[in-house]
């Protein structure tokens, strides 16, 4: 039986292998025979492992927990909004013959991030009802009743503390679309799980067509071995790598020179999830610090903000005039409420220290018994955090200057887009699955190949961390501070400018966009 253990394991064995691979050719051995057969086995072994050797830890190939949450809050969007898929979860549950069952479990109430009795979402059903048509309402029940069935009890009733829906409007204007097209099914599930491996192959197959066969070997090594966005988060998932071919899709057109398509790419991936938005810091710097230079407009960087505008303005207008503005302020209100919410499985500054000793899973900072048992862990977390945001301020503040200072005197948008990769860790708190961006950074290697071997070491040490640390919250702090220091080592590596201007043109293969 495959284990996430054996998973970890091979993965680092995978990326061992490539560091030694990349340091051997560093040193120049070379045997061109054997190189690019090891080097294509590694990448094949790389995507195999990923997906768990096709011996996949969900059935059927589709995630249930994800699908429940992502498929009936896009379908019923209008319905439950952003506060009420586990109350209506319950409500159904009761009425198809559990309230019992119903009254004694745990759910999150999306109003307040808190767990609490689900006994609560039955005293007052209509709170949930009055929002659905009758007609509706069954779809909807027929619906949960589906995901409860393949969850199974204790499953399901896992579920129903998580974090509920929470995908921007313009994501969920796709996915309604799609989630409306049948009720829920193993056959549904199935072909909606199968868009995101169709994704992922495009975004790697976009890297091999702008950067060439190196960087999209070292991309899909990369993807396949690192420990934070593990098969096990969002595979088998609905629609959840959207936003990251996009993002893959912006770096690829700017590199191929297509700047009006890069900047709609980019905005559309920021309108999906929001935190893409800070990848737009660093070519907003190369294009002030070109408009300071040149005391103008270059062209290239017109149609890039101008496909950014034009993409976010059609964007927004129509879910918009789909939802209305009233779906945008609560999704808003929702999101900041989430962003105060510990979670043991986010990777950022920010996280990183809210880490203590009163504030570590499985001490005393637990209340297996109490209605919400992680409540005291949470609160430690932030005061915590509230006792080192002086500390987190400055290191942001110092980081982020460094980060401009630096790209300030970078002239490609492509690299400035992957140097962007920082501010993600330094101003959002994002889930650790969404880490996978970093496959941005292996183009990088084309204008500064000393970033090579850290890269593939990033991965093999990612899973040796996983699989030594026991602890989530510990474990994923260890993460948050291995890609940190990846990330800076990242920009200051760019920010020596050894060869100057002319020398990076020409290491990277790139020509001057004035």
């Amino acid at each position: 039986m495959v284990t996430e253990q054996l998973v970890g394991r091979v993965s680092a064995g995978i990326a061992g292998l490539t560091c030694v691979l990349l340091y051997l050719e560093a040193r120049g051995v070379r045997a061109p025979r054997l190189r690019r057969p090891i080097a294509v086995a590694l990448m094949l072994a790389s995507v195999a492992t990923y997906f768990h050797f096709f011996e996949l830890p969900t059935r059927s190939f589709y995630h249930r927990w994800e699908m429940y949450h992502y498929f009936l809050g896009s379908k019923y969007a209008d319905e439950l909004g952003f506060e009420r898929l586990y109350t209506c979860s319950a409500v159904a549950d009761a009425e198809d013959g559990e309230p019992a069952r119903v009254a004694k479990r745990r759910m999150r109430d999306l109003r307040t991030d808190a767990i609490v009795s689900a006994a609560q979402a039955l005293a007052e059903p209509e709170a949930c009802k009055r929002h659905f048509s009758i007609a509706r309402w069954q779809a909807f029940r027929a619906d949960a009743r589906f995901f409860r069935q393949q969850a199974g009890a204790s499953g399901w009733q896992a579920m129903q503390v998580d974090h509920g829906y929470n995908p921007a409007p313009a994501w969920t204007l796709v996915g309604r679309a799609l989630s409306s097209l049948a009720p829920a099914s193993e056959r549904v599930m199935r072909l909606l799980a199968l868009i995101d491996p169709v994704l992922m192959v495009a975004a790697l197959g976009l890297l091999l067509w702008a950067f060439g066969g190196r960087v999209a070997w070292l991309a899909t090594v990369f993807w396949g071995t690192q420990a934070p966005s593990a098969f096990s988060w969002t595979g088998g998932a609905f629609l959840r790598q959207d936003w990251l071919f996009l993002v893959v899709l912006a770096v690829a057109l700017l590199r191929k020179r297509y700047f009006f398509g890069a900047g709609v790419a980019l905005a559309w991936a920021s309108l999906l999830r929001v935190f893409p938005v800070l990848l737009f810091a660093g070519p907003g710097i190369v294009i002030a610090a070109a408009f300071w230079r040149s005391r103008g407009w270059l062209a290239a960087h017109r149609s890039f903000v101008l496909g950014s505008v034009l993409s976010a303005v059609l964007s927004l207008g129509a879910t918009l005039s789909v939802f209305g503005a009233r779906y945008h302020t609560e999704f808003a209100e929702h999101i900041t409420m989430h962003a105060d919410t510990p979670v043991a499985n986010h990777m950022s500054l920010r996280s990183l220290l809210s880490i203590g000793q009163d504030s570590l899973i499985r001490t005393n900072s637990e209340q297996p018994n109490a209605v919400d048992p992680t409540a005291r862990w949470a609160n430690a977390r932030r005061a915590h955090f509230a006792r080192f945001r002086w500390l987190y301020w400055c290191l942001a503040a110092l980081l982020s200057a460094l980060f401009a200072l630096t790209l300030w005197r970078v002239r490609s948008l492509w690299m400035a887009l992957s140097l962007s990769l920082l501010l993600i860790l330094l101003l959002t708190d994002p889930s650790s699955y969404y880490f996978s961006v970093w496959i941005i950074a292996a183009p990088l290697v084309l204008a500064r190949p000393v970033l090579t071997l850290p890269l593939a070491g990033l991965a093999a040490a990612s899973q040796l961390l996983a699989f030594q640390i026991g602890m989530m919250d510990v474990r994923f702090a260890a993460l948050t501070a291995l890609y940190l220091a990846f990330s800076v080592l990242m920009v200051c590596v760019f920010a020596r400018q050894r060869f100057g201007l002319a020398g990076l043109l020409l290491e990277s293969g790139e020509k001057p966009e004035a």
